[in-house]
């Protein structure tokens, strides 16, 4: 098919898809069934100028790379934990006072 005709559907695509906020694995039922059998690109304009759906939503995905970014959130760092004993010391301290009992006897 020509470059135009596919430009063309390519174009309404990337309308569709932004308008909407479409993911970019949605199936082409589920396309037609947000968008509107009116209004979605008609299945032979898919089959004549990319063969299937799929090559559809590749071809959005390269050269529409505002389609795939996702708004990127960052999670809240998790509260600082409070400092652990440090057992040897603990052991030390324990060490000690059984020797200063041996050496008292």
């Amino acid at each position: 098919m020509a470059f135009r005709q596919k430009q063309q559907v390519l174009d309404m695509a990337y309308q569709h898809f932004k308008e909407f906020e479409l993911p970019l694995d949605i199936d082409y039922r589920a396309y037609v069934s947000i968008v509107g059998a009116r209004n979605a690109i008609h299945p032979i304009s898919v089959k004549r100028s990319f063969k299937a759906w799929k090559y559809v939503l590749h071809a959005l995905k390269t050269t529409h790379k505002d389609l795939s970014v996702k708004p990127v959130i960052v999670p809240t760092p998790p509260p600082a934990a409070k400092p652990a004993k440090d057992p040897l010391a603990t052991l030390g301290k324990a060490a000690n006072k059984a020797e200063k009992e041996m050496n008292d006897e």
